[in-house]
């Protein structure tokens, strides 16, 4: 099981931390479908769970969830090459899954946090699409839009077989594409970034990821360069995989689970597809990329009524 339905306890606390009841997730979650309804430039369906979970993560602020789905949806208009054609089955899917992986744990941490470990199955980087991994990231992000619960995000990125094939498709334009996405289209909470199994030559990837994510961000990378046991010191080993002397299953095997998660979400993704920002019915100004991603990797904010 990729991850299993979160119990009563685990829902309740999650809402205690955001502060809200559910008699004012329910009143607030009507309000968000009310406004959808009235934005001629935004699809008017979306699931109250994953509306519910969008406003818990936005710290159940009702104007920042609506510049979230704005955004969730402009950025599919306006970076296809991560958000748009995202059948499970067709060949990048099956390629980009077989080098790489983004893995949810199932057990949350104490505090309610889910761990997300990332990385790459195999050294050879001749196959490696940057983009394509990045696409696979968000796909698994919209499945926990409609299954997890949980505060926030401890992520692990595993560098073992981070070569330099793989430094050589990194692009300042591509990291700073992931951040907008992940901060401003999937309004991720991220407590902690640790990177595990670092190579020498990783300095300047860590460095680039530093430098475009916001200060508050970038204070919470820890870099473990003598073995795990720092790792267990911050993240409890036994809700980790094998690989890391954890109790939650190999890598492998917990990998496997996802990929058919994400496979028996193929009809939600295709028809996703269809469902993005029409600029040409945006009231007022129409936001393009170019207003979204300066030369600097600026993210222009979104006016909401």
């Amino acid at each position: 099981m990729a991850l299993p339905p979160p119990s009563n306890d685990v829902i309740e606390r999650v809402r205690a931390d955001a502060g809200v009841s559910e008699n004012r997730i329910q009143e607030d979650v009507k309000n968000l479908k009310e406004w959808l309804k009235l934005q001629p430039h935004l699809p008017h369906d979306y699931d109250e769970g994953r509306l519910e979970r969008r406003y818990i993560w936005c710290k159940a602020s009702l104007e920042r969830t609506k510049s979230s789905l704005d955004m969730y949806y402009t950025l599919r208009a306006a970076v296809p090459e991560i958000l748009a054609n995202r059948d499970p089955f067709s060949p990048w899917f099956k390629q980009i899954t077989s080098l790489s992986y983004c893995l949810p744990l199932p057990r949350l941490t104490e505090e309610c946090h889910r761990v997300v470990v990332v990385g790459n199955l195999h050294p050879d980087a001749t196959k490696y699409n940057l983009l394509d991994f990045f696409k696979l990231i968000f796909m698994v992000g919209d499945v926990r839009f409609s299954e997890d619960c949980c505060v926030a995000d401890t992520y692990i990125v595993d560098m073992a077989n981070f070569g330099l094939g793989h430094v050589a498709k990194i692009t300042f334009t591509a990291v700073k594409k992931l951040e907008v996405c992940a901060m401003k289209g999937y309004s991720a909470r991220i407590k902690a970034l640790h990177y595990v199994n670092v190579p020498p030559y990783a300095d300047v990837v860590i460095a680039l990821m530093r430098s475009v994510m916001k200060p508050k961000i970038a204070a919470r990378m820890h870099v473990h360069t003598k073995g795990m046991d720092s790792l267990h010191d911050k993240v409890n080993k036994t809700i980790l995989p094998e690989e890391y002397g954890g109790k939650a299953g190999s890598i492998s095997d917990l990998w496997d689970s996802w990929k058919k998660k994400l496979e028996s979400y193929r009809d939600w993704f295709v028809e996703q597809d269809k469902l993005k920002a029409d600029e040409s019915k945006r009231p007022g100004k129409k936001i393009y990329s170019s207003d979204i991603f300066g030369f600097e990797g600026s993210f222009r904010q979104l006016s909401v009524d």
